[in-house]
């Protein structure tokens, strides 16, 4: 059975009413398919990531395959740190990130902390490893002063 140009002409309307919609649709989105837009860069696009917070009874259970990652500078680690915790500076993770990888790819879960509730470095590092590749990660929002405020034992 062949199809009349009737026919035709209507299933292209139908075609080219439902694209129109769509695109409608998408360009009034809270959240739209980049279409015409270029694509967000791969830290952009990481700052978006809302990553999961623990509490210090969850840092005091963790076993084997978690990783505990200060994002303090250096200075504070070396004054005291959660025990086992490995150092990795926000502000370093160019210079240090390198070294470290290997370990942090083979663990199955990252918890990052910083120094408290009100530091935004645990969160700035958890975003360069989630651009890393890093997806398993965690934050410990209350940090050394949640940690330590509780009485727990620190390192040095």
């Amino acid at each position: 059975m062949a199809l009349s140009k009737r026919h035709v002409w209507q299933m292209l309307a139908l075609a080219a009413a439902g694209l129109l919609l769509g695109l409608g649709w998408n360009f009034f989105a809270g959240r739209p398919l980049p279409l015409l837009r270029p694509l967000p860069a791969p830290e952009a696009a990481a700052a978006d990531v809302r990553f999961g917070e623990v509490d210090a009874d969850f840092v005091l259970q963790t076993g084997s395959g978690i990783l505990l990652l200060d994002a303090r500078a250096a200075a504070a680690y070396r004054l005291g740190h959660i025990p086992g915790a490995l150092s990795l500076p926000v502000g370093e993770f160019a210079g240090t990130f390198a070294a470290l990888a290997p370990r942090l790819r083979q663990a199955r879960l990252l918890v990052v902390y910083c120094s408290g509730p009100t530091c935004d470095d645990s969160r700035a590092l958890a975003s360069r490893l989630w651009a890393q590749g890093l997806k398993s990660l965690l934050l410990y929002k209350g940090g050394m002063e949640d940690w330590s405020g509780g009485g727990r034992d620190v390192e040095k």
